[in-house]
């Protein structure tokens, strides 16, 4: 092992182990899902062959499992490779609450995406965590499962 992974390998094991100055105690896991209709979608098109840099544009309603809007979300896609994979930023805006902001790759459906979220305002100011995006009724919907930390005061 060389000098250089030795020392990520001691600086990256205390945050593995929450013995990071960073983490805290007070943290605890909270959860939220959401749903989102697949609907105002735009696509733009570079005219490859391939598809590869083609764009989606989307805004929808954040939803309740019962279908009551509670807030908005936009963001945009650009595709990756063939395989129909994608790198997407967004933004979720809960009515009220605040914003939660992401990114990351979305996989080819049906698989489930991951995305690390980056950031937000609001209730979710300082939040770190992840959000499972996955499609159900044939694409038309998207359940999106938010398990997230917020750092007390």
């Amino acid at each position: 092992m060389s000098y250089q992974n030795a020392k990520r390998i001691c600086l990256l094991l205390p945050i593995l182990f929450g013995l990071s100055p960073l983490a805290s105690a007070d943290e605890t896991t909270k959860s939220l899902t959401v749903y989102n209709d697949a609907v105002g979608d735009a696509y733009v098109s570079l005219d490859q062959e391939d598809g590869i840099g083609n764009q989606i544009l989307w805004h929808s309603n954040m939803q309740t499992e019962a279908g009551d809007v509670i807030g908005i979300s936009a963001g945009h896609c650009t595709r990756l490779d063939a395989a129909d994979n994608f790198f997407c930023t967004f933004n979720i805006e809960l009515d009220g609450r605040g914003i939660i902001a992401g990114q990351g790759v979305q996989r080819t459906e049906p698989l489930n995406s991951i995305y690390p979220i980056t950031g937000g305002t609001g209730e979710f100011e300082r939040i770190t965590g992840t959000l499972v995006s996955r499609p159900v009724e044939d694409r038309a919907r998207f359940i999106y499962e938010i398990a997230y930390r917020l750092p007390e005061e």
